[in-house]
């Protein structure tokens, strides 16, 4: 059996092969699915711009309804109680970005692979999943509401508003995390400017409701939470419609069982990403005690802007990575080096041009990105706050995004495990250090320091693994060629040979 597959294996890409029942590969993917092609860095960019303005429309959007709605219409005291619930929605979007990433990851490696079908199931697997688990979120957050409040350090004055958009939003979370792995799952079908209908769209109807909700009708916190489920239910039609529908590359099928398979498998994928996103909850948390501590309810919203602004910032990147991966993952599943080698490059350059005129126009337009929170009043204690932690912020960008290149990259490459390492090393240890030691030393410019100075060191750190994995993954001369020459493993063989007896579903 292992010759006759050897034998199959060698015959070029664009030949169709038979199967039992079916075909065993199809013709050269790039035919189908614009992420196996040979991209020049221009037309990686232009591939990947619809996904770098899906980020930085939907930050802008949610920017937008803290700032010109929330904080506006209903007050800075409403700002903070939903700012205390941020280490909830970290949590919420770690699964989201689990399940997203590391599913979307396989699935772009078994397409390079040519495993059409088992791609399509992994992801029908993991959007069920997805459901399942934010509907576990969303009873225990009711259920357990006002307790987790007050963890979270919600006074009397704060909770009566966190609870409201607990009972709201947070029942969105199925929704939430099926939206999120619909998202990642556009780029890999080759569709990134669906991601971006979708935000516009979202953007769109979230705008148009809180005008109406909030500025018209003056319903406070509760029109906002509406404003924003009903964004979500949106998207989420759209994404169902796009998915249901067989023309597209992934689309829903039968899963057929292989549900505990492919969460390990996608758990194991995007555990890096998982670890970021959850100990940005953990950070927020301490960041909100300590800034209450010190500056009371002021710090927490100045911190909320910051993180926003923040967040908008490294959109375009996030963006860029989300629409890359899957692109560095199929090229790696379907061994092919030199274009992988090329990949890499383009993302190098990307990223050193790219932090580089981010951060001088960050520098040069804080000002009036802060006032939209403010408008006119700009003499505040807060206005002073919020001014003084971002333009430290913005020197962070170069190493925050490198970071984040480095963790995906390690991801697409089937190495989450190194991944894993910088991610564990950022935020547990240098964000959780500098966040305790900085503001013992040097008081509230401590508390603004303690991000930029973690991210330079653990850009550091991302600069070793990348030096020391050069021989096993080709930045170097020959090292990429080496890893990737291997044959399919005796389990992978087998896997594609029961492919080739199954049909389109």
């Amino acid at each position: 059996m292992n010759a006759s597959l050897e034998k199959r294996r060698c015959i070029p890409e664009d030949k169709t092969i038979r199967g039992k029942r079916g075909y065993y590969m199809e013709k050269t993917q790039s035919q189908t699915n614009r992420i196996g092609q040979d991209f020049s860095l221009w037309q990686l960019i232009r591939f990947a711009l619809p996904a770098i303005l899906t980020h930085l429309c939907t930050q802008l959007f949610r920017s937008m309804d803290d700032g010109l709605f929330v904080s506006r219409y209903v007050g800075e005291r409403a700002l903070s109680s939903i700012s205390v619930l941020s280490p909830v929605n970290s949590i919420i979007m770690a699964f989201a970005q689990l399940f997203a990433v590391g599913a979307s990851t396989l699935s772009a490696q078994r397409m390079g692979r040519r495993d059409q079908q088992e791609a399509k199931r992994i992801f029908t697997r993991i959007a069920i999943i997805a459901v399942a688990v934010g509907a576990a979120f969303a009873l225990v957050l009711n259920v357990f509401c006002d307790p987790i409040c007050h963890f979270l350090g919600a006074d009397e004055e704060l909770i009566e508003n966190s609870r409201i958009f607990v009972r709201i939003v947070f029942t969105d979370t199925p929704i939430n995390l099926l939206i999120a792995v619909f998202g990642a799952y556009y780029s890999t079908a080759g569709k990134p400017q669906m991601g971006l209908f979708c935000s516009l769209l979202s953007g769109a109807v979230n705008i148009i409701f809180d005008i109406l909700f909030i500025a018209v009708w003056r319903w406070g916190v509760v029109g906002s939470s509406l404003s924003t489920v009903l964004g979500e239910l949106a998207v989420c039609v759209v994404g169902l419609i796009f998915f249901v529908n067989k023309k597209h590359e992934i689309h829903f099928i039968r899963p057929r069982g292989g549900y505990g398979e492919t969460l390990q498998a996608a758990w194991k994928s995007g555990f890096s990403q998982f670890i970021n996103s959850i100990s940005f909850s953990i950070v927020n948390l301490i960041t909100n005690k300590t800034l209450l501590s010190i500056l009371g309810a002021d710090g927490v919203a100045a911190n909320t802007i910051i993180s926003d602004l923040r967040i908008v910032l490294n959109a375009a990147f996030v963006g860029y990575v989300t629409c890359v991966g899957p692109v560095i993952a199929y090229n790696y599943g379907s061994r092919d080096a030199k274009r992988l080698k090329k990949i890499l490059t383009h993302n190098l350059k990307f990223w050193f041009f790219g932090t580089i005129l981010t951060t001088i126009l960050g520098q040069l337009l804080r000002g009036p990105l802060i006032s939209i929170f403010f408008g006119n009043s700009t003499s505040s204690s807060l206005f002073d706050m919020t001014y003084l932690g971002l333009t430290i912020e913005f020197f962070s960008v170069p190493f925050t995004c490198g970071c984040i290149f480095v963790m995906r990259m390690f991801v697409a490459l089937g190495n989450p495990n190194t991944a894993s390492v910088l991610t564990i090393s950022r935020n547990f240890i240098f964000r959780l250090s500098m966040l305790l030691l900085l503001p013992w030393l040097l008081g509230e410019l401590g508390v603004w320091l303690a991000i930029p100075v973690s991210e330079l060191l653990s850009f550091i750190v991302a600069a070793v693994l990348v030096i020391r994995n050069a021989d096993n993954y080709g930045y170097g001369k020959k090292g990429l060629a080496l890893r990737m020459q291997h044959t399919l493993s005796k389990e992978e063989q087998e896997k594609l040979m029961e492919t080739a007896g199954e049909g389109e579903e």
